[in-house]
């Protein structure tokens, strides 16, 4: 097999999605759209023909009713309540045949996309990053179907409708189909020409979004390292601003997009008016007929709807098309190109590379000079060299997960396909629990089944002592925790008939118990499998039969190797005692914080608009009828000028109602980002700090309280209000038909609910969950994706992503079919309350202008009731996300004293006294522990085996934790007297996973000090003696653009050691009183860890360090070292 590993693609274009021309625009590329839009236009003819039967049905049976028609109302009533009926199950039906068409269409089009961003980092890198395109997967792809769904039957109802109408209008007459065919052209012009204009706006904010998507990615996993430095709180206030240029941004396009739909409501209404003053003077010189104006004056303004239906499901749709957009190109990013193979090495290597050299854009030295290696079968062979050398880079090449903007160069033979096992220096996991990943990675071979993988799953987590793990969640395990867990995943790979062993450090953060493990694992291993090790351990280096030095970067070429002496036998490790779960104690605050006067307002104009609509129609009705009676002119004109204030109010009102309810929940979404942010960062070291569970609550969650609550608060509001006082209105107008309406409208309430109950049954909940849950998954299969792309998993893990997307799908269908009954029930129910109510009204003699009223009034309650339909439902899964964010708002925090003391300044030393701390809800982890450390004298260094407390001891002194018994005090004040902030602001802390931010090194450096705190000469001479006292003086040297050079996603620019000393540098310029440093040596080679250690104890003299550490060397004369499972401190001197 040769590996991949060029890749010639490069970022979207984001912009180049939304020129696609035509009806649908870029939605016209999606899969299966032409045949959905021919059943779409069959629906829309069956809708057309009951809109013309109840049109001809109630205009004759209001003349009849008026005495300008001879005959009963029986049969024109008939005729109409058979028009509601054909109508509203066209409806019905077409609802349900889009909406399943658009979710195939989305299945299929996220099926390839998922597939596509597993596979390929070129694909990743060309959507922005895991965070975004996991986004544009899930989140933004997920409008998809709703769009499609909205878009296809209105534009079949554009081409089907209007002509249909036209030729009726014609029969009927003539003028009033003049009239509408001339001004039904303006319509597409005007929405040419504001969806042109808002185009752009709409690319604008999606990549709002995205950039809110990667910034809390990348703050989740640096979380540790913002606590560190005292950084956490202040990125509140750059999340806020992402919020609120988003909000900005998205509210400028909403009101291009909602002023498209006023002028084409304005379109419409002045349209609408000319034909009823045309009719209305004519029916007043008896030149027409009541019947056939009011025919006329019932389907004009239906002629116009669909154009405007189509214009509101364009602007709405243009994220999603958008969204597809760029899932088009994302699967349009070019493939990888294959790197030249030679032939096998003649004497019979199983794998063979040649000329192999590796370089990333922007750096000057080479991160892998050539090198040319052969490992034959069953060969353990060490790769050692200075940290910067390129043995991780080689093993990345090796298992084909190179970053995709490095430069390769030579050829790659005899790697066995799907036949590698690799353990990287820092793994990340993609399974919710340590057996489910362990699970995931065994994948499936021919002739094994399930039961004998389960048996590889636990016989792997035994050998390498970590079976107490298998039920531990990955998110809760320690670095030296999940350093066990990668190596099980690859001797699970090994069972599975994996030939090649790739391990980077694998016992980097083990204590020597667990180190000898992993060397008695490597040494059962011997002539099974061939293995390539990257390691500094002496002991472990020492089992291989070879040991290759790769030569520091841009020195020479050669590649020195030696045979290793007899290899030691080593012993078994005790296993680990999983650390409890953290449970807090204070509590924060929940809920959503609506901006009520907001709220209040888009109630207010929405009420007022659905009102105007109603007394539109009714006003109209109750002119022509009056019309027809042939009164003096003067009489009509109030009405006139009532009919033209309702047309031009209801417009207006409803841009005022739709603006100020989306600035409301925007308003609301960019509020409870920054409190669920702040609630993560109170919660530190004991939050989900996964990338894929930060966006299900900032992205998934507040994306969808932001979407429902739009939706479900204010329509409901709307409804009820205008429906009461329409029934209202009627019941003054006539007692009968007002109780004859209100009593078949409450019955179409009813079959709402009944079907919301029996047919929705909590589809739409279920549906809203399960699009969060995808988006978690996603992003964690992302952010993983290089480890199962290296054991050949990517393809079924897409497929696993596929089958929660067909659940999803599922639940949707669910929700569909209830929201279709639902929109049916009110159709039906709006048109059949029209007849019953001119029925009641005509037996109990009132006027034939009442009897108009009474018919016309409920058919413009659909849309308001249609809102209603989509509030019922959706209120269960607004209710779900807040129930979700709230729970992360309401998780308890270590509490603050009620009358904390100012922080003592300067610290010059820590102690503990009979210190007793745990995890809440866990056992005792430290217990009685009496130390202390001063500035003035030698480090604190705190060694012991995995699980004797050392990660707890250091949260007990980062304020993580508070003690359970005894207590310690900083600058000799007792700490439960300070506030958590407090003694952070003294702290500064070198985790032992630190983050490199996908930023420059002068970002990740800056981030040590207050925002702009290190702007300038002086900041900038800081930063540079900062990397100099940390060893990266060279390195910096080295780079064309210094300070300004970027490092990649999680520092994957620069080597395992070259992070560590970045990380180090960083800690270094927050110049804190007291320095905590937790495995400050991990990856770095001994001469490289012995210059570090010197220069940090250079540079941190006269300050108060804690170091916690595996590494013997780190100890010096004058120390106190504290070995946590023993005895008493020890004096080192």
């Amino acid at each position: 097999m040769t590996r991949q590993y060029r890749d010639k693609g490069g970022r979207l274009s984001r912009a180049g999605g939304t020129s696609d021309r035509g009806p649908l625009g870029a939605l016209a590329g999606v899969p299966g759209v032409t045949a959905a839009l021919v059943r779409a236009g069959a629906a829309a003819l069956g809708q057309v023909a009951g809109l013309v039967l109840l049109a001809a049905g109630l205009a004759h049976a209001v003349a009849r009713a008026a005495g300008q028609d001879d005959g009963a109302l029986t049969g024109p009533l008939l005729v109409a309540a058979a028009g509601v009926a054909v109508r509203a199950v066209a409806g019905w039906a077409g609802e349900l045949l889009a909406a399943r068409d658009a979710r195939r269409a989305e299945e299929r089009l996220r099926a390839a996309l998922v597939a596509r961003l597993a596979a390929s980092p070129a694909a990743v890198a060309a959507a922005g990053g895991p965070g975004p395109a996991a986004v544009l997967a899930t989140t933004r792809l997920a409008d998809l179907a709703p769009a499609l769904a909205a878009r296809l039957p209105a534009l079949a109802s554009a081409v089907v409708v209007p002509p249909v109408l036209l030729v009726v209008l014609a029969w009927t007459d003539l003028l009033s189909a003049v009239l509408v065919a001339f001004t039904l052209p303006l319509v597409p012009v005007f929405m040419v020409l504001v969806g042109l204009t808002t185009r752009d706006g709409t690319t604008v904010a999606a990549r709002a979004l995205d950039r809110i998507a990667a910034h809390v990615a990348e703050l989740v996993r640096g979380l540790p390292v913002l606590v560190g430095l005292g950084r956490a709180a202040e990125q509140a206030a750059a999340l806020a601003e992402l919020g609120e240029a988003a909000r900005r941004r998205t509210m400028a396009t909403l009101r291009l997009a909602f002023l498209s739909a006023l002028v084409l409501e304005l379109l419409a209404t002045l349209s609408v008016a000319l034909v009823a003053v045309t009719v209305g003077l004519r029916l007043v010189h008896g030149d027409l007929a009541l019947a056939v104006g009011l025919t006329a004056l019932l389907l004009a303004p239906e002629a116009f709807a669909p154009l405007r239906a189509l214009g509101a499901a364009h602007h709405a749709g243009e994220d999603a098309a958008l969204a597809a957009a760029e899932a088009r190109a994302v699967l349009d990013t070019p493939v990888p190109v294959a790197v030249p193979a030679v032939d096998a090495d003649p004497r019979g290597a199983d794998v063979t590379v040649t000329g192999l050299a590796v370089r990333f854009p922007g750096r000057t030295v080479p991160a892998l000079t050539p090198v040319d290696l052969a490992v034959r079968p069953g060969e353990l062979i060490a790769l050692q060299g200075a940290s910067g050398s390129g043995k991780s880079t080689l093993l990345a090449v090796l298992a084909g997960v190179v970053d995709p903007s490095a430069q390769v160069a030579g050829s790659v033979t005899g790697v066995p396909d799907g036949g590698v096992a690799y353990v990287p220096q820092s793994p990340r996991t993609t399974g919710a629990t340590v057996a489910d990943e362990l699970r995931r990675h065994a994948g499936s071979a021919p002739g094994i089944d399930e039961v004998v993988g389960e048996a590889y799953v636990v016989e792997a987590l035994a050998r390498v002592g970590a079976a107490g793990l298998a039920g531990r969640a990955c998110t809760t395990l320690s670095p030296g925790e999940l350093q066990r867990v990668a190596l099980a995943r690859g001797l699970v790979r090994v069972r599975r008939g994996a030939r090649l062993l790739l391990l980077d450090e694998p016992t980097a953060h083990l204590d020597d118990a667990a180190a000898a493990t992993v060397a008695a694992v490597l040494a059962g291993l011997r002539g099974t499998v061939s293995v390539l090790l990257v390691t500094h351990d002496p002991a472990l280096a020492a089992l291989a039969d070879r040991t290759v030095e790769l030569p520091a970067a841009g020195a020479s070429t050669a590649v020195h190797a030696h045979t290793a002496a007899s290899a030691p036998d080593p012993t078994t490790g005790r296993a680990h005692t999983a650390e409890p779960e953290p449970v807090a104690a204070v509590h924060a605050d929940g809920g959503l914080r609506w901006p009520r006067r907001a709220l209040a307002r888009a109630v207010l104009a929405g009420t007022a608009s659905a009102g105007a609509g109603v007394a539109l129609t009714a006003v109209s009705g109750w002119l022509i009828v009056r019309a027809a009676e042939m009164p003096p002119v003067l009489t009509l004109l109030v009405a006139i000028v009532g009919v033209r204030a309702f047309g031009l109010g209801r417009a207006g009102l409803r841009w005022t109602e739709r603006l100020t309810a989306h600035d409301a929940v925007l308003r609301l979404a960019a509020d409870l980002r920054v409190r669920v942010w702040r609630a993560l960062a109170a919660q530190g070291l004991a939050a989900d700090r996964t990338p894929g569970s930060a966006l299900a609550r900032v992205v998934g969650d507040v994306g969808l309280v932001q979407d429902l609550a739009v939706r479900v608060v204010p329509p409901a509001l709307v409804a009820g209000t205008v429906t009461t006082a329409t029934l209202g209105a009627l019941a003054l107008v006539s007692p009968a038909a007002g109780a004859a309406a209100a009593a078949v409208l409450l019955a179409a309430v009813g079959l709402v609910l009944a079907a919301h109950r029996r047919v929705d049954a909590g589809a739409a909940r279920t549906e809203a969950a399960l699009r969060v849950a995808a988006l978690r998954d996603t992003t964690t299969v992302l952010e993983g994706a290089a480890d199962l792309r290296a054991h050949g998993l990517a393809g079924r893990t897409a497929a696993d992503l596929a089958g929660l997307a067909a659940q999803r799908s599922a639940a949707d269908g669910a929700r569909t079919r209830a929201g279709a009954l639902g929109t049916g029930a009110v159709v039906l129910g709006t048109g059949l309350a029209a007849v019953a109510a001119a029925a009641a009204g005509a037996a109990t003699g009132v006027t034939g202008p009442a009897v108009a009223v009474l018919a016309l009034a409920p058919l413009a309650l659909a849309e308001p009731l249609a809102g209603l339909v989509t509030a019922l439902q959706r209120r269960g899964a607004l209710a779900d996300a807040r129930a979700r964010l709230d729970a992360v708002l309401t998780a308890p925090v270590p509490a603050d004293p009620a009358d904390p003391l100012p922080v003592p300044a300067p610290v010059r030393g820590l102690a503990t006294d009979g210190l007793v701390a745990g995890w809440p809800g866990g056992p005792d982890v430290l217990r009685g522990l009496t130390t202390r450390a001063a500035a003035d004298g030698g480090w604190l260094v705190v060694r012991g085996p995995s699980g004797s407390g050392k990660s707890t001891f250091l949260a007990v002194l980062l304020a993580a934790l508070r003690p359970r018994a005894g207590g310690w005090t900083l600058g000799g004040v007792d700490t439960a007297r300070l506030t958590g902030d407090g003694v952070r602001s003294r702290t500064a802390w070198l985790p032992q996973d630190a983050h490199v931010f996908a930023s420059t090194v002068r970002a990740n450096l800056a981030l040590a000090a207050p925002r702009g705190g290190l702007a300038g000469p002086d900041g900038e001479a800081r930063m540079r003696a900062a990397l100099a006292a940390s060893g990266l003086g060279g390195l910096l040297a080295g780079l064309p653009e210094g300070l300004d050079t970027p490092v990649g996603a999680g520092g994957t620019a620069l080597s395992g050691g070259e992070r560590r000393r970045l990380a180090a540098a960083r800690a270094l310029l927050a110049d804190r009183d007291v320095v905590l440093l937790d495995e400050p040596t991990a990856h770095l080679d001994p001469p490289t860890a012995a210059a570090l250690l010197g220069d940090l104890r250079a540079a941190l003299a006269g300050r108060v360090v804690v170091c916690v550490t595996h590494d013997d060397t780190v100890e010096r004369a004058g120390d106190t070292v504290v070995r946590l499972g023993s005895a008493e401190p020890a004096r080192v001197g």
